[in-house]
Parts: structure tokens; sequence; C-alpha cells
């Protein structure tokens, strides 16, 4: 479970590979897209195109372009015994891997409706760059849903309140 968590939080903290585009459905403000891995988000116009990996990961960029500074929503088969507890325990076990962890933040929260936990942080990552992160995620069905909104502390605020409306949005279909 380690490895797969390893894996999970160097995937999203470190996204720019090839993607393919999912469905998208467009409204003047906002689109919605619904990802092949059985989710809904809403996300703002302005914000790029999501690009999804086939493993999973969805990435959407913010108006900046900054390739730091994005929402990404992961998602991850656990085994039968993993519970929100357990993912939980082993989010936070590898975000406190990265250089200058620092917890601002952490708590019990809902996503989708569903109980679930929420962490805010600063890092600096593999490469030297600082790192202000919110991480928020749930467990349904064998499955956790992990969304990360990252960018560096300077510009983190500037698209916050735009990332919680669409962490607000998320549905698991």
């Amino acid at each position: 479970m380690l490895l797969i968590c390893a894996v999970l939080i160097v995937s999203v903290l470190t996204s720019g590979c090839t993607f393919k585009v999912g469905n998208t459905t467009t409204s003047a403000t906002s689109t919605t897209y619904t990802s092949t891995q059985g989710f809904s988000i809403t996300y703002p116009s302005d914000w790029g195109k999501p690009q999804e990996l086939e493993d999973g990961f969805v990435g959407f960029a913010t108006p900046t372009k900054n390739e730091s500074e994005n929402l990404n929503v992961q998602v991850v088969n656990l085994s039968a015994s993993d519970t929100l507890e357990t993912v939980k325990e082993d989010v936070i076990s590898n975000a406190q891997g990265y250089d200058d962890f620092n917890e601002i933040m952490a708590h019990n929260t809902t996503l989708a409706g569903l109980p679930a936990y929420k962490i805010v942080f600063t890092a600096t990552t593999d490469d030297g760059d600082q790192l202000k992160a919110l991480q928020t995620w749930t467990v349904k069905d064998g499955k956790a849903y992990i969304i990360t909104y990252q960018g560096a502390p300077s510009n983190y605020d500037k698209h916050l309140s735009a990332a919680q409306k669409m962490i607000d949005s998320f549905q698991i279909n």
C-alpha cells in the first residue's frame, strides 16, 4: 500500500506526461468533465482542458498554464482491507517525506457526500521547487479518490477559490 501511495503522490506532484482528453460538457462559465474512472467534476472554462492518463490520473491546468499550478484527481484501486484511515496514514506519511514539509492544516471533511480527509501543507519538491498543496480524499467501493490542488506558495491563493469550487463539485458516478 505504501508503494501505491508513493507512486500516487509522485504522479500527482510531478504531472507532465502525455495525456488523452475525456468527455466534457460546457456551460457559459464552467465545464463539467466526466471521467472514464467514474467521477465528474466541474471546472472553470478558462482552465485548461482536462488531461487524462490511462492510470486514472486527471490534471486540470490553471489559467496561468504554469505546469506546477494545477488541480489533479487520482483514482487508486485499494485492497479489501484499506479504509479512509489507512489511506490517510499513507498519504500523509508520503507527503511528510518531502523536504521542508510543514503541515498547515489537517481535518476530517466530506467529499462527494462521503467522509473524507483534507490536508494543506508546504514542502520542497525533489526538483527544489517550493510547493503549497491542498489534498482531499475519500474512499468508496474499493477505490481512493484523491484531489490535489497545488502551486507555488506565492500563487497558491490566486486560484484557491476556483479549486475549492471544483472540489465541492466533485461527484462519484
